[in-house]
């Protein structure tokens, strides 16, 4: 499976935000980032998880204080609390990620039809096959023309 990344995430203030925050370099902001997203797609694809900053370290690669990570993540608008303040959800989820889990979802229903519709094919054409085995073809020669 693959992701897009925008151009536009490596210098994003958000990105340039949480590299501040947690005095880390720009480039490490963006990986913990795009880490997080790709374990997002795979784990937390309706965009909302468990307010749990053990499982976000995981989710980003961070072996620092997961605590540290969670507060930044959410202070700079890459995460949301949710009201009852055990969920977060994901900024933006349907606009980006949201998008990318339904175009997965399509293509998995796409291909299963074109697998059905092969299978069809292909008993058809055995039923074909079946039809023809007893055909006497020479009927159909002009024998007078050969």
């Amino acid at each position: 499976m693959w992701t897009r990344v925008d151009t536009g995430l490596r210098d994003h203030r958000k990105v340039r935000k949480l590299a501040r925050s947690l005095e880390i370099e720009q480039a490490h902001a963006l990986g913990l980032v795009v880490n997080f997203w790709l374990f997002a797609l795979n784990n937390w694809g309706h965009g909302f998880l468990d307010n749990d900053a053990d499982e976000v370290a995981h989710a980003c690669v961070w072996h620092k204080d997961p605590d540290d990570l969670l507060f930044a993540l959410i202070d700079v608008g890459f995460l949301e609390k949710l009201p009852n303040d055990n969920a977060l959800k994901i900024h933006d989820w349907d606009n980006y990620g949201g998008k990318y889990i339904k175009q997965v979802e399509r293509n998995r229903d796409r291909a299963a039809q074109w697998r059905e519709e092969k299978k069809e094919r292909k008993q058809e054409a055995k039923e074909i096959t079946k039809n023809l085995n007893g055909f006497d073809f020479s009927d159909l020669v002009d024998k007078k023309s050969l």
